[in-house]
């Protein structure tokens, strides 16, 4: 008699919820920005979400953005100028962001901070 090999079926996943990958997470952090710009109050866990926006001086001009992946700076030594002429300050600059991660220019960026994130994580423990 000859053995016969059958491999496992593959189990469908119900019809759950689909996981959102960090690029979706970045992108809907960008549009709680462009509602705090806008003058809304934004809840965010226990308390209200905190703006991007700060003062430049350490970089030499008036106001910056310096965008985030949960408590960690996009770009650590750097940040977004803002234009403090535009009726309300940091709109364009956060819809070029947002254009610039729903093309992808901002993939490598983004998971390099989480893995540096998780290495740090790691460490801890």
């Amino acid at each position: 008699m000859t053995l016969k090999l059958v491999r496992r079926k593959k189990v469908k996943a119900a019809a759950g919820r689909k996981k959102k990958s960090e690029m979706e997470k970045f992108a809907d952090a960008i549009d709680v920005q462009i509602r705090i710009a806008n003058g809304e109050t934004v809840k965010q866990g226990r308390g209200t979400a905190r703006s991007w926006m700060e003062d430049g001086s350490a970089f030499g001009v008036k106001k910056v953005l310096n965008a985030r992946v949960g408590k960690t700076s996009l770009y650590p030594k750097s940040a977004y100028t803002v234009d403090m002429k535009q009726p309300k300050p940091p709109m364009n600059e956060l819809r070029e962001l947002k254009e610039a991660v729903l093309v992808g220019k901002l993939n490598n960026r983004i998971y390099a901070i989480l893995r540096k994130q998780k290495k740090r994580g790691a460490a801890k423990k």
